[in-house]
């Protein structure tokens, strides 16, 4: 695929939305989301300059890891990012999210972008009058940021590139410290702080229960099988 414009990052983003089933509006629920593309994920602690893995089996099956010392809201933003790689990355291969966005890392992140900040959704959460400005208020960013789940620097810039936001603007309100803010207005503090750790998503407990009722198993190793994903949840 060649390198992505805004323009087509919004496109494609709008068409994954439609296939999927979900509006140009509505939020998307990262964990939902996972289970209904069969994808496999882990949320475990990496090194500070990992937020996720992903890979593709030759069969097409997908697996994700996601970095739960990151904040919840980077995350949801690495979720997204990997779907790319997974979808629509012309190398499928085993993937690892860093901080550098260039080339692909670049095209996965407007992907990213857009996907989670719909520019419609955006639209409808703004007033006229700081649409007009491109000056958005802090109580409508935190409305906002908290609608959707994603950080505070990831919908700044997404305001700024689709024109909702000036440079200037877009330093102030960055100037402001996030979790005082969201305290002030009366927010959950848990979208910008790290979590998650020992999740697993995955069918692999269905998939064993059926082994054992259709007797291709027994009831010991059903049992094993099921430990192992337990154990799996409480390791770091």
């Amino acid at each position: 695929m060649k390198r992505l414009s805004v323009q087509k990052a919004e496109t494609l983003a709008s068409i994954f939305r439609s296939q999927i089933g979900i509006s140009l509006t509505e939020p998307i629920s990262a964990k939902t989301l996972l289970r209904k593309l069969n994808i496999t994920a882990m949320y475990r602690p990496l090194s500070e300059d990992s937020y996720g893995i992903s890979c593709k089996s030759k069969s097409g099956k997908m697996f994700m890891m996601i970095n739960s010392n990151s904040t919840r809201g980077r995350q949801h933003f690495t979720i997204a990012h990997e779907l790319y790689h997974l979808f629509y990355d012309e190398s499928p291969t085993p993937h690892m999210c860093g901080g550098i966005a260039t080339g692909t890392e670049k095209d996965a992140n407007m992907f990213a972008s857009a996907l989670l900040l719909p520019k419609e959704g955006l639209l409808s959460m703004v007033s006229p009058e700081e649409a007009m400005d491109k000056r958005i208020s802090l109580p409508t960013v935190l409305r906002i940021e908290q609608m959707y789940e994603v950080s505070r620097i990831n919908l700044l810039l997404r305001l700024k590139e689709i024109g909702l936001l000036t440079e200037k603007s877009l330093n102030e309100i960055r100037s402001i410290p996030v979790k005082e803010s969201a305290r002030e207005y009366g927010y959950d503090l848990a979208l910008y702080e790290p979590g998650n750790e020992g999740v697993v998503i995955s069918d692999f407990g269905e998939k064993a229960r059926l082994l054992f009722e259709q007797g291709k198993i027994s009831e010991g190793h059903y049992v094993e099988l099921l430990n192992m994903i337990s154990n799996g949840s409480k390791q770091n």
